[in-house]
């Protein structure tokens, strides 16, 4: 599906193709943690539709597997044994 095509898609529908229908297995098992980072639903939906329009890539980082530079990133929250980040680093390709 083209980033076109995803934007056009909010709340639930939005988190549902990320969760189920996306082609990356690893990206929608991270997509997955945004409800347990934030601890509510409605606003994972909100932040995941506003990282679609931004073009942002969701991160999970967990200590002592991969040391990686999260200064520029933005935190969203804990995830068991770790940390749920948002990167700028395009998303899509375009």
């Amino acid at each position: 599906m083209k980033r076109q095509d995803i934007q056009k898609l909010r709340g639930e529908d939005l988190f549902y193709y990320f969760t189920h229908d996306h082609p990356d297995e690893e990206y929608r098992s991270i997509v997955a943690l945004l409800p347990y980072a934030l601890m509510d639903i409605e606003k994972a939906y909100n932040l995941l539709e506003r990282y679609v329009n931004e073009n942002k890539t969701l991160i999970a980082i967990y200590p002592g597997i991969k040391n990686v530079d999260t200064s520029g990133m933005e935190y969203i929250g804990n995830i068991m044994d770790g940390g749920l980040y948002a990167s700028d680093e395009p998303y899509f390709n375009e």
